[in-house]
């Protein structure tokens, strides 16, 4: 199961101490059982900034456990930097045991679909998730990795965003 977070970030000056506190909430996360790997990802020319996170984990479950808790999950830690938000969604997703690992010069587009759509060639690259939980603000989403070095999608897909890692894949120590 895939948990995504998705942020458009408007200010700034805010934003490096935004990324301090999230690298040391990643950590807080994979301290909680259940959750397998976070990895970050910057979209590429927009602005305002635009921010996906991805997670592996076990089940929604996850969200209502006690290590959950314990660390202020569901948003409650980055209070402080909601004024910034001028998108904050996170959906649960199925149709994946874990996250895909995006390493270094790969990278990531992501789009949200009503119902999945075919993309010619690219199609059998698509990893297709469906929404389960959480905000639920789309029914189906697209996750294609580029190699790196490989060009985006052309003509692009329209409704996507094409990220960049913004950090390492984490894993549980």
């Amino acid at each position: 199961m895939i948990y995504m977070v998705d942020h458009i970030f408007t200010d700034p000056a805010q934003e490096p101490a935004w990324h301090t506190w999230y690298d040391g909430y990643l950590k807080k996360l994979l301290s909680v059982p259940g959750i397998h790997s976070t990895q970050r990802f910057k979209a590429i020319g927009e602005t305002p900034s635009r921010f996906l996170a991805m997670y592996s984990i076990d089940s929604a479950d996850v969200y209502t456990s006690e290590g959950y808790k314990n660390i202020g999950g569901g948003g409650s830690q980055s209070a402080s930097f909601h004024p910034c938000y001028q998108l904050w969604t996170r959906n649960l997703f199925d149709g994946a045991v874990g996250a895909p690992v995006v390493r270094e010069g790969q990278r990531v587009v992501a789009f949200d679909r009503d119902a999945r759509s075919e993309l010619g060639a690219l199609e059998s690259r698509v990893l297709w998730l469906n929404a389960v939980g959480l905000h639920m603000t789309t029914k189906h989403r697209g996750v294609v990795v580029l190699d790196a070095g490989e060009a985006a999608p052309a003509p692009a897909i329209p409704g996507s965003h094409l990220y960049a890692p913004f950090t390492a894949a984490q894993t549980k120590p």
